[in-house]
């Protein structure tokens, strides 16, 4: 009778172990070897609002940015309304002045995303420096619905929100056979 016991507890162990495997195998299945979670991610530090009924999202000011330099504000504008608004001006008291983007008109019920490739609102003349990390605040001024101050992080531009090269492009071998370093090719040098 010493013995039950015994081979009760083994067969306990047997079954725990057995489900824990199983567990752990089975979670793992879907993730194979392109899951979206072995990717690494990298976070934009961003600010929202809204003012009347433009919303304001995921705002940032592209950065480094030297003093007496310009920097473009990444960021998305929706109406939420039922007339057209526009973007008619942009300022901080870390620049001199400010543009507003050249297609500044929303749509009612529409958006514009704006990345930092000469279309952003922009920051001219700096005053100062701006480095990763700090927050600098900017007025965003809409003909019908007024203006809203955000405190807006200074970050590095996302992959994808700016113009900043993105492919190497290898020109032909010389004369002599050697093949030269590649060249960084702007996405504006690129053809569509």
């Amino acid at each position: 009778m010493s013995h039950r016991p015994r081979v009760r507890t083994a067969t306990a162990l047997l079954v725990a172990a057995t489900s824990l495997t199983g567990t752990a195998a089975l979670s793992a299945c879907a993730a194979g070897s392109d899951a979206l979670t072995s990717q690494a991610r990298t976070t934009t530090n961003t600010v929202s609002g809204a003012v009347g009924t433009i919303s304001l999202r995921n705002v940032y000011v592209a950065g480094p940015a030297a003093r007496g330099a310009d920097a473009q504000v990444v960021s998305a504008f929706f109406n939420g309304g039922t007339q057209e608004d526009q973007i008619i001006q942009v300022s901080s008291d870390a620049a001199n002045g400010g543009v507003a983007p050249a297609s500044a008109v929303l749509k009612p019920g529409g958006g514009v995303i704006y990345i930092a490739n000469g279309s952003a609102p922009t920051l001219t003349g700096l005053n100062r420096e701006l480095l990763v990390g700090q927050a600098v605040p900017v007025t965003f001024t809409f003909a019908k619905a007024g203006s809203v101050t955000l405190n807006v992080p200074v970050e590095p531009a996302a992959p994808g929100a700016s113009a900043q090269p993105t492919a190497a492009v290898t020109t032909p071998p010389a004369q002599g056979g050697t093949t030269p370093a590649p060249r960084a090719v702007a996405s504006a040098d690129r053809a569509h």
